[in-house]
């Protein structure tokens, strides 16, 4: 196995590991070895990427795990001192008594399993091919090498790459911008600002509060795909900022929507937990 990089080792997982586990082992690593991090490094998180690349795929972690399994019986036959010559002497006179007897039971049963049907990783391909990913009881379908592409209602299954430098400065004045857009609107609406040909907007006055809460949801949802929990503490920071000086319930009602984002999200992980058991 020494040419032959074992994945599990790289995250620190085992080969059993579940999806969740790999992701989340990823996800802490990354931070740690980010080449933006002190004391990462650009080799060993690009090696992580590859590790999270090849195990979150299903062909291809069953390739790998394949791969492993040889390396290691390749191992295994160089340690041995074998006989060779009485070794091939004694397979052609099975191989004789064979051929003479008919289909062994290992080529009847490799014939059985190479149907369509049968195959063990069919629901999976069709699963990473856009299907639903559901088995005949309509529950997901799970597994060793189960994996789905988070769909815009499930947050809990989102992946977001580690926050930088980069992308915190884009959340963070995205998300100012947001919370200034929405606070002029409430100034203009509750009449604490004149709103001059935008008059019309005071009929926003008595809902306010909800579109608070709504876009403290979407610029914290959008923030979290994009970089984690980590951009979701940039958010606040940006609504507390914003709201300090803005309209009365901006910082309150924003603060509610990234709470009911968070809230989503422990409940999916948690409904997931609790389904694995």
């Amino acid at each position: 196995m020494a040419d032959q990089i074992n994945y599990y080792e790289v995250l620190g997982v085992s080969r059993e590991a579940s999806q969740a586990e790999i992701r989340n082992a990823y996800r802490n690593l990354a931070k740690e070895r980010h080449p933006d991090h002190p004391g990462g490094s650009a080799e060993e998180f690009s090696r992580l990427q590859e590790a999270n690349a090849v195990l979150s795929d299903p062909d291809r972690r069953r390739q790998h795990d394949e791969a492993l399994d040889l390396a290691h019986a390749a191992e295994e036959l160089a340690s041995l001192n074998l006989d060779f010559g009485s070794m091939e002497d004694e397979l052609s006179a099975k191989r004789r008594e064979r051929e003479s007897g008919g289909p062994s039971l290992g080529e009847r049963l490799r014939d059985r399993f190479r149907r369509k049907e049968d195959d063990p990783y069919e629901s999976l391909r069709q699963e990473s091919r856009g299907s639903r990913g559901r088995g005949r009881s309509g529950s997901r379908i799970r597994g060793r090498y189960d994996i789905s592409e988070a769909r815009w209602y499930e947050p809990h299954r989102f992946d977001p790459e580690p926050i930088t430098l980069k992308s915190g400065a884009i959340t963070f004045v995205a998300a100012f911008l947001a919370f200034i857009a929405i606070g002029q609107i409430g100034l203009w609406a509750t009449g604490q600002s004149d709103a001059g040909p935008l008059a019309f907007v005071s009929v926003l006055a008595p809902f306010m509060r909800v579109l608070y809460a709504l876009v403290g949801l979407v610029v914290a949802y959008f923030a979290f795909r994009a970089a984690g929990y980590a951009a979701l503490a940039l958010v606040f920071i940006a609504a507390l900022v914003v709201g300090g000086q803005g309209p009365l319930g901006l910082l309150q009602f924003a603060t509610v929507g990234i709470i009911v984002l968070l809230a989503v999200v422990y409940l999916g992980n948690r409904r997931e937990s609790a389904a694995r058991r």
